[in-house]
């Protein structure tokens, strides 16, 4: 019910209450036709309130109305039921209450003025013995039977002003706190409103989203879905079902409780190819509160990358095939020549036998070629999952320094700490070797040369970072721009793929190699690669073959 339904239930009960015991406790007689009189005139007011609300008219005009109607009849009660003194005159303050509620500090202290007003009256009255209690309590009537005028007077005088200050403080403090609740009730329906449009909002920004939104709670039951994602995942209406048999809700399932699974992966949907991005929401007590997936179709842009990955493949495998045929003649030339002198027959054993050796290097020479030239045409989209530890890499491929290439170099380890990656152990200490060869060959024999191998957090967050620093002559800016490119080199014997392979290596497993050097301060290679989620990884990591 509405505030004003409270305010006419309420007087009709008051009003119904004061009627039954004036009739059942003071009898007919009388009082009878006074008090049918006054329920009368409440029932008509309220039959006249009831009306007006279907008739245009100011809302606190009609209250004022009602209220100043109500004073009137309350007075008339009163002073039937036990005069001005007596036990019924705190219904004034209800009264004065109710003003304040309904109309605020004007109507509170308006009501308190004229209650205050119809309360002198009915002392003056009952002084001038104009209308006389009908109860033998005590009352005015008593009062002026045993005590002289003038104190009588000022009995009235003091009694009518003592309820005139409490019903004024009542009428301001209940107008108050009316004002203070409308304005809380205003600003809170103000808020809820502005929760309402921002739902609202939100929810037509998902409906519109070309991505498909998938939501779930921590139980796993699905929240939300919009169109996009119900059109992605094949779903009907009744999707809150049918969505606990796709892939990409076991997939969220299984990254929220194990939270093993890379945040980003693609899969293949009904013939689409779709980026998954999941990820996990918090609730408004700060605590994980579910997860979700944002569902993009890159059907179209996987088949353009996939385009011109094998145009571009084309190029390289254009500029390289050419590379690759001056690289393999000079070794071939040399071959060819060593062939036809032996041929000759006019060596001793110790000439045959150096030109058997050449061949048999030179024929080395060309296998290394074509290895890095194998490497390059391999795919590089494998996706590692298994558990590599990074010490045990830096352990294993300083070892292979020691007892191969690197026999007269000095190779050091520092290791901070081991992390864990996914990845190929084997592939990983290909990578650091193939850098450390360079170093060592650079270095060659000098007495003094260092290689230091060093395993240490990233500056960058999340990433683990591998150095591999000699103290070598540096290299030339210009060099160093083209470090990287397959077949370059500036050795006589070098076949430039050691480190393309290196990098690529790095590539595969998510990271980056990045070169410092300068002329006369010596080089260092830096390799970042991301590490493994502690919770995603047992205690003893495998080697990742």
């Amino acid at each position: 019910m509405t505030r004003r339904a409270w305010l006419q239930v309420g007087r009709v009960i008051v009003f119904g209450l004061f009627t039954v015991f004036g009739l059942i406790f003071l009898g007919w007689g009388k009082v009878g036709p006074l008090y049918t009189a006054v329920a009368s005139a409440a029932g008509l007011s309220v039959l006249l309130d009831a009306l007006s609300r279907h008739m245009t008219g100011e809302r606190d005009r009609q209250l004022w109305t009602l209220f100043i109607l109500d004073s009137v009849l309350l007075s008339a009660l009163i002073s039937m039921a036990g005069g001005f003194d007596g036990p019924f005159t705190a219904i004034f303050f209800i009264h004065t209450v109710t003003a304040g509620f309904y109309l605020g500090i004007r109507g509170g202290v308006t009501a308190a003025v004229l209650d205050s007003v119809m309360l002198a009256v009915m002392a003056w009255l009952a002084f001038s013995g104009t209308v006389v209690p009908s109860h033998a309590g005590t009352s005015i009537e008593k009062v002026m039977r045993s005590l002289p005028t003038q104190v009588s007077f000022q009995y009235s005088l003091l009694f009518v002003t003592i309820y005139a200050g409490f019903l004024t403080i009542t009428g301001l403090v209940s107008g108050y706190l009316s004002q203070h609740l409308v304005l809380e009730k205003g600003r809170a329906e103000g808020i809820l409103r502005q929760l309402r449009d921002a739902r609202t909002m939100s929810r037509e920004i998902l409906e519109s989203l070309s991505d498909g939104i998938l939501v779930i709670d921590n139980a796993g039951e699905p929240i939300s879905v919009n169109n996009a994602g119900r059109r992605l995942l094949g779903l009907e209406e009744d999707w809150r079902k049918a969505v606990h048999d796709t892939d990409i809700y076991t997939m969220l399932r299984e990254f929220q409780l194990t939270a093993s699974m890379q945040p980003v992966v693609e899969v293949s949907v009904q013939d689409r190819v779709v980026e998954c991005r999941m990820g996990t929401f918090l609730g408004n007590d700060g605590e994980k509160a579910g997860a979700l997936v944002a569902m993009t179709d890159i059907t179209e842009t996987f088949e353009l990358k996939k385009r011109l990955q094998e145009q571009e493949k084309l190029a390289a495998i254009g500029r390289l095939s050419s590379t690759l045929a001056h690289e393999i003649r000079n070794p071939l030339a040399s071959m060819s020549g060593a062939a036809h002198i032996l041929q000759m027959g006019t060596l001793d054993w110790r000439k045959s036998d150096r030109m058997t050796e050449l061949i048999s290097h030179q024929a080395r020479r060309i296998s290394e070629i074509i290895e890095g030239y194998l490497e390059l045409s391999r795919n590089s989209s494998t996706a590692y999952s298994n558990p590599v530890s990074l010490e045990a890499v830096v352990r294993e491929a300083a070892e292979v320094a020691r007892q191969g290439f690197g026999a007269h170099t000095t190779i050091e380890t520092r290791v901070e700490g081991n992390y864990i990656v996914f990845g190929n152990q084997a592939r990983l200490v290909q990578m650091l070797t193939n850098v450390m060869r360079n170093s060592a060959e650079v270095l060659g024999t000098d007495p003094e040369g260092m290689i230091t191998l060093s395993l240490s957090r990233s500056p960058l967050e999340g990433m683990a970072e591998l150095c591999v620093r000699d103290n070598g002559p540096g290299i030339p800016e210009e060099v160093r721009l083209h470090i990287f490119d397959p077949f370059f080199t500036t050795k006589k014997e070098g076949t430039g793929i050691g480190l393309f392979v290196a990098r690529k290596v790095a590539m595969d497993h998510r990271g980056r190699m990045e070169i410092e050097s300068e002329p006369g301060r010596g080089t260092s290679v830096r390799v970042s690669l991301p590490v493994a989620p502690p919770d995603s990884v047992s205690s003893d990591p495998g080697n990742g073959l």
